[in-house]
């Protein structure tokens, strides 16, 4: 009997989420977007769905072995409306392939068609005709208003899944006990607490192509890798809650918003001071829970003993728009990537970018590098990545933790000279780096005491033609997210 591989991969799904800056519209579109590759799916394959051949179902992509032809061209038929239906301006490629006994050959003729697919333009179903009634905050065609307020179909698709926590939970943990009225943010305001500065953080593996093409000629091994790397990052996302959570639990509404959380990938909007923490806890779960059990034998196939992660860390104000703030953290998450592997192709180390958004231009982070982080001289004030171990001498790099020291020094009450002369010293390196120089001897000669402070942030890491990368940006914009009081405490 034949068997037929199928796969579908959702698109579009970070502009469906990120469309408004609502937060409760992003916590609905995350919700549904969960319920897509799972309860969704399974609806349309009906009672003829079984768990064993599942094989992914996860982060916008399905994999699914079918051995009924019938089936799976009804599967085919009917599970894209199903999708465009319960999600407008989601859109879906399928492909499916016959499954023989080479495996992987399948799943490679499968990821080549779904390729094909995905660069066909899907009509989309949200679009309507000129001079239609249009929401203000996404622009599509209204089709409903609800006391008072305007709906496109998108944003009630929405609003009807924002009463849902079932990512939250997953994120959370079973144990934690969440309160949908009193634990769940909805609203951007939450977020924050002393300050105004939240996190989007997006997380992603490295080098799973290779290990893929490697575990994967085997359907059993196969699945039982994706599975296990989704219940691995899962856990990595639970043990990262638990790192952040104070002691008593959460009084009042969770700060920490997952957005998407599946296979290798995690996305989270957080606030500002928990976002590092948090990071840094889930990468070294994510590398923990790897080397271990069924991902470890899984593994020894390949010749690794653990997987490793990157993440990128926008820093963006509470008005600042969540889309943005997102494309930059996935570029900061592919500047972290591209730098890990140079440092070990075979298994880059795990690291961190963070970048502190403080103006109102939306760029390409190459652009914000070259309008705000280099100086007259052409020297450049991005010191990242941030790894979670230390890198073999002579590289310069700092670990998270020395990042996090260094801002802890800056708290002592005879550092805020320090603070100071080192603000000015960069406001120099823009103008004239000389003039930069001369005012570093002197604060140097003010603050006899603090040399290793000031020699920490000021002596940096050779970057070739001969320049030079300075830590003292980023450790500065660092500790204003950490310690800067704009808001009055809660009581």
């Amino acid at each position: 009997m034949s068997k037929f591989l199928y796969g579908a991969s959702v698109q579009g799904i970070q502009q469906f989420i990120f469309q408004t800056n609502e937060l409760k519209d992003i916590v609905g579109a995350s919700e549904l977007v969960e319920n897509i590759c799972t309860t969704l799916f399974k609806q349309v394959v009906g009672k003829a769905w079984k768990k064993e051949s599942s094989v992914i179902a996860a982060a916008g992509n399905v994999k699914y072995i079918f051995d009924d032809e019938k089936l799976c061209r009804q599967v085919v038929r009917l599970f894209p409306r199903t999708v465009m239906a319960a999600a407008p301006g989601i859109t879906l490629s399928q492909a499916v392939v016959e499954l023989e006994d080479d495996f992987m050959a399948a799943v490679d003729a499968l990821e080549k068609q779904l390729r094909i697919q995905r660069n066909k333009p899907k009509m989309s179903l949200t679009l309507g005709r000129l001079g239609l009634w249009r929401s203000k905050h996404t622009g599509l065609p209204v089709i409903k208003v609800k006391d008072g307020e305007c709906y496109d179909a998108s944003t009630l698709a929405k609003r009807n899944y924002n009463k849902t926590i079932a990512l939250c939970q997953k994120s959370f943990g079973e144990e934690v006990k969440l309160d949908i009225k009193k634990s769940v943010p909805f609203d951007v305001s939450t977020l924050t607490d002393k300050n105004d500065w939240i996190a989007v953080v997006h997380a992603d593996g490295n080098g799973l192509g290779k290990v893929v093409q490697k575990v994967g000629r085997q359907m059993k091994t196969f699945k039982a890798f994706s599975q296990e790397l989704d219940n691995i990052t899962t856990a990595a996302a639970n043990a990262a809650f638990q790192e952040v959570k104070p002691e008593g639990g959460w009084t009042g509404v969770i700060p920490i918003r997952p957005i998407v959380l599946g296979g290798d990938d995690m996305t989270v909007i957080i606030r500002g001071d928990l976002a590092l923490r948090y990071v840094t806890a889930f990468m070294k779960q994510f590398e923990k829970y790897t080397s271990e059990g069924t991902m470890r034998t899984i593994l020894e196939q390949t010749g690794l003993q653990q997987l490793t992660i990157c993440a990128g860390v926008a820093f963006i104000n509470s008005s600042y728009p969540f889309y943005y703030g997102y494309e930059l953290a996935e570029q900061l998450c592919k500047e972290a990537k591209d730098n890990a592997k140079k440092q070990n192709e075979t298994l880059p180390p795990s690291c961190l970018m963070f970048h502190k958004v403080q103006d109102s231009f939306v760029m390409k982070y190459a652009e914000i590098k070259k309008r705000e982080l280099t100086t007259a001289s052409e020297n450049s004030l991005c010191f990242g990545p941030y790894y979670l171990e230390k890198q073999q001498a002579p590289t310069g790099y700092f670990t998270i933790d020395e990042l996090e020291q260094l801002s802890k020094m800056l708290n002592a009450e005879n550092a805020e000279g320090i603070k100071t002369g080192i603000r000015q010293w960069l406001t120099l390196m823009h103008e004239d780096e000389a003039k930069a120089q001369q005012r570093l001897k002197r604060l140097k000669a003010l603050n006899v005491g603090q040399h290793e402070l000031i020699g920490k942030l000021t002596i940096g890491r050779s970057i070739g033609d001969n320049k030079t990368a300075y830590p003292a940006y980023d450790v500065l914009a660092f500790h204003t997210i950490m310690n800067q009081q704009t808001k009055e405490e809660k009581s």
